[in-house]
């Protein structure tokens, strides 16, 4: 943690307009090898003429390692078919076996994703995490419709586990965490819109005279609980919202995070909801929480909106000790940039941290904090694109693709960065280094459109990859946060699995080591147990709770 005057100090400078400590930082440089990396994947909306939003709202991507090779794979969620529209549903999703060097397959046939889903429902989200703690990364796929759980055999198959997920309704985001400290991860899913094809409104605007309908917007539904299910450590689970104080009905739940907005150091949840006020629930203990987004200062805007929030991600931003959140949104709202002041405050620094205007001309979705180009400070990027596909026509000036974008931190302010790449309709937004060079990688998914595979080509910098495994907290390392110091200054990393759009990002860390500076790391894990690193070296690394540090061989 910093003294207060160095708070003082960052504050009074973004208020100036002025970089805290501005160092000339490497050029940003992305590339979509998507196609050439054998990333075949292309999302099916399923729109036929019904206008049902379930199909201009999916979907997500997971970034994950299920068969256990140390190279990075993917899965990507599938939209398909609105339910009760009387079609046969789609397959769940693809699944692509990465190699190492950046490329990929497709193993979703051998994997036990071949077929179409075993009931009716439209794809939302996914999360990837070791929820039955044997030591492989399973599957909770969130849908208009039921939910569904896919355990990890270990055997590079997965098979669909009834494991007492019986919400239903529209299910959105997902996060899962260690939420009452017993060692296995608990399940947060947010909830969006009381929709159904029964509920499905006419809704349309009169252009020019002539009335063109297009997709309900959220103000025509209400909205519906969110679910808290416990994990029961049999390998299943206990939905348990109501009696923690989490079912609130007047939530439009999409992004979700678990993290230690509070400083006690229990887990956190941050939900962005959908123009009504975003929550967050403070973590009470024992698996009970109490809302208190309005006090945190990140229900609503600066100016006391209540905006349209889709994708939250968290960084430590100052750097100070604890972490920053942001929050994308609709078009014409400023994607929102909530400082921490201090644990449990955030202000809003959307136009002062240089986010706000340059998002007001996109409709955010997925989005990320990472440090691109390793200069030990996190960076930040965002998937952009319409829900309205005549949004031209209905919005003059606004278009359904969009360009994604993306920012460097330049010690203090963001500073966008140009893109080469097409404008599309981006939803998820997740990273991981796929082809193992040190530098991360993002992944993001469109509606309707082929996944991209945007390969970092920022100039190289040294970095140390760490892989965490828990014993008394959970075995894959959910929860952990990693702080890298170098002298006086320090990174801080989170450890989720869920985030960004209906998104879960690899849960291995990349951090930054310059060359000539001793970079030690602090590992403070779930259960309390704070373990020191030491000096790192550039490499991977696997971290085993109370034990220490293994290289990987052959990496």
């Amino acid at each position: 943690m910093v003294s207060r005057p160095r708070r003082i100090a960052l504050a009074s400078a973004l208020l100036a307009g002025t970089p805290v400590g501005l160092a000339a930082g490497a050029q940003i440089a992305l590339r979509d090898i998507g196609a050439e990396a054998g990333l075949d994947f292309r999302h099916h909306r399923g729109a036929r003429g019904a206008w049902h939003p379930v199909e201009t709202m999916g979907s997500g991507v997971a970034v994950f390692d299920y068969d256990g090779d140390g190279a990075l794979d993917l899965f990507l969620v599938e939209g398909g078919e609105a339910p009760g529209a009387g079609r046969p549903p789609a397959r769940v999703g693809a699944l692509y076996q990465g190699d190492g060097s950046g490329r990929f397959r497709d193993r979703s046939a051998a994997a036990g994703f071949g077929e179409p889903a075993p009931t009716e429902g439209y794809g939302m989200g996914v999360v990837a995490a070791d929820a039955d703690a044997d030591g492989d990364p399973d599957l909770f796929v969130s849908r208009a419709g039921r939910d569904l759980f896919y355990e990890n055999r270990g055997d590079g198959t997965f098979a669909l586990r009834e494991v007492g997920l019986e919400g239903g309704g529209w299910s959105a985001g997902a996060a899962l965490s260690d939420l009452d400290r017993d060692g296995d991860l608990d399940l947060y899913v947010t909830r969006y819109l009381d929709w159904s094809a029964r509920n499905n409104p006419e809704c349309a605007r009169t252009v020019a005279g002539e009335r063109v309908r297009s997709y309900c917007l959220p103000d025509a539904f209400s909205g519906a609980p969110d679910l808290l299910y416990e994990n029961l450590g049999d390998g299943s689970f206990r939905e348990t919202g109501e009696t923690a104080g989490i079912a609130l009905p007047t939530g439009k739940g999409l992004g979700v995070l678990a993290g230690d907005w509070i400083g006690d150091p229990l887990p956190d949840l941050l939900v962005a909801n959908d123009t009504t006020p975003n929550f967050l629930f403070e973590n009470l203990g024992g698996l009970r929480f109490a809302e208190r987004g309005l006090p945190a200062g990140v229900a609503y805007d600066g100016d006391g909106n209540a905006l349209a929030g889709m994708g939250v991600a968290a960084a430590d931003l100052e750097p100070d000790g604890d972490l920053d959140l942001v929050v994308t949104n609709f078009q014409g709202e400023p994607n929102t940039l909530h400082v921490a002041d201090r644990h449990g405050v955030f202000r809003d620094f959307s136009f002062l941290g240089g986010v706000g205007r340059p998002s007001l001309a996109r409709l955010g979705f997925g989005v990320v904090f990472e440090d691109l180009d390793l200069d030990g400070r996190p960076d930040l990027c965002i998937a952009n694109g319409h829900v309205l596909p005549n949004a031209d026509i209905l919005f003059p000036g606004s278009t359904y693709r969009q360009e994604d974008l993306c920012f460097a931190n330049r010690g203090g302010r963001f500073e966008p960065i140009p893109l080469d790449l097409p404008p599309a309709v981006g939803r998820g937004l997740a990273v991981g280094d796929f082809d193992r060079d040190g530098r991360p990688d993002l992944v993001v998914s469109r509606s309707g459109g082929p996944a991209g595979l945007l390969r970092n080509e920022s100039p190289l910098r040294p970095s140390a990859a760490l892989r965490l495994v828990g014993r008394s907290s959970p075995r894959d390392g959910t929860g952990a946060m990693i702080r890298a110091r170098r002298g006086e200054r320090e990174s801080l990393s989170l450890v989720t699995a869920g985030s960004s759009y209906l998104s879960t990002s690899a849960r291995e860390v990349l951090v930054a080591v310059p060359v000539g500076e001793t970079t030690v790391a602090v590992i403070e894990w779930p259960s309390g147990e704070e373990q020191e690193i030491g000096a790192l070296a550039t490499g991977p690394f696997v971290v085993i709770e109370g034990v220490g540090v293994l290289p990987v061989p052959g990496r």
